[in-house]
This record gives structure tokens, C-alpha cells and sequence, in this order.
């Protein structure tokens, strides 16, 4: 009963869409976390802690289960694909990901 909020969140598409829009944050974050290392610049502070933290760990591990989710209700035909979605970046973006950490 404690947990009703929690679990009318993550019941549904309701749950999905909140889900996809958190990594698809996240995955911008993973973007600027690689530009800024590409580069040679220097921050210091509390903004990189959280820059490293959501950009590197968290959206890797929030990218896999909703682009599992994803391919599920792909499956289930209750979500069709289009490319103009944040569900088809969060996809590539897992890829890149993957590779990126693979490597």
C-alpha cells in the first residue's frame, strides 16, 4: 500500500514513456560525457561527479531494460517503430554503448 505511486508508475505504457524519456535523458548525458572527453577539457566540481555518474553508469544501465521493454511490446504489437521516436535513439544509442564499453 506504501508503494502505490511506484507501481502505478511503472504499470503500462505509463511506466514505459517515463522510462524512455529517463534514458533518453540520460543518453544525452552519455553524448556530452564523450564530446567532453574527446576534447581536452578540465572541469572540476559536483556538476562532473553527476555528469560521470548519470552519463557513463546510469544511462547504460537504464538504457538495457527499457530497450528491452521496448522490444517486447514491439513484439507483443502494442508499440509500432518509427524512427522519429526517442525509442529508435535510445536504441542506436545502446549500440554505441555497447561498442563504446566493449572496446
Amino acid at each position: 500500500m506504501v508503494f502505490w505511486g511506484i507501481e502505478y508508475i511503472f504499470n503500462g505504457m505509463k511506466g514505459f514513456l517515463f522510462l524512455s524519456k529517463l534514458a533518453f535523458i540520460l543518453n544525452l548525458l552519455f553524448v556530452l560525457c564523450v564530446i567532453l572527453r574527446l576534447g581536452a577539457v578540465e572541469w572540476s566540481g559536483a556538476w562532473v561527479s553527476v555528469l560521470v555518474i548519470a552519463g557513463w553508469v546510469l544511462a547504460f544501465l537504464i538504457n538495457i531494460p527499457v530497450n528491452i521493454w521496448f522490444a517486447l511490446l514491439l513484439a507483443r504489437r502494442k508499440l509500432h517503430f518509427q524512427l522519429k521516436s526517442i525509442h529508435f535513439v535510445n536504441a542506436v544509442l545502446l549500440i554505441v554503448q555497447s561498442i563504446f564499453f566493449l572496446l
